[in-house]
């Protein structure tokens, strides 16, 4: 599709809004989420992606807003939930990132970053025995996720349990030597 057939393609400009995302072109970035807003405004994604776009622009109170409005647009979708968590981090307003990251797991708990975010909250509130159940069901999903090897390993070390916590960085260490020396056709 061309540019000139994309005009009024809400789905084009989203799809060229995550690529100049994906570059590091913010700016781009944000005038083609706007853009597909503006041409489909009851499309969740298009606002939650807005939105994130917006709070990695320091833009945190347009960006709440874009993430409320996508939440209200579709209260299931568990994407905006965790855009919302994301942002609300950002800020520093751990409660309600909590509360969206939450959200977020319990309506698709089947994706392993979300419990990832969600664990990170209950760290930040220094409950790190609720942090670590987080990073098992994360790991649960996905045993090759480093990050969540490592976060469950410093957690473990704060709760005293330093033989599970050094088993933990061991995996974590493994992953990212398995990483290292993969080919890289196979990365």
């Amino acid at each position: 599709m061309s540019g000139e057939d994309g005009i009024n393609d809400s789905e084009y400009w989203f799809c060229r809004g995550e690529a100049e995302r994906d570059s590091g072109n913010l700016r781009q970035a944000r005038l083609c989420f706007e853009r597909a807003a503006d041409l489909d405004a009851d499309v969740p994604k298009y606002w939650a992606e807005l939105g994130l776009v917006l709070s990695e622009c320091g833009e945190h109170e347009d960006a709440v807003k874009c993430l409320r409005r996508a939440t209200d647009l579709d209260p299931k979708c568990a994407e905006s939930w965790c855009g919302r968590g994301v942002v609300f981090c950002r800020t520093g307003d751990i409660d309600a990132a909590l509360f969206a990251f939450d959200r977020a797991v319990r309506l698709n708990p089947e994706v392993s970053d979300y419990w990832l975010n969600l664990g990170l909250m209950f760290v930040e509130l220094g409950e790190h025995a609720k942090a670590v159940t987080a990073f098992e069901c994360g790991l649960e999903i996905n045993l090759y996720d480093e990050e969540l090897w490592k976060q469950k390993a410093q957690c473990l070390t704060e709760l005293g349990e330093d033989v599970r916590a050094r088993h933990c960085f061991e995996r974590a260490g493994e992953i990212e030597m398995e990483r290292a020396t993969r080919p890289e056709y196979f990365s």
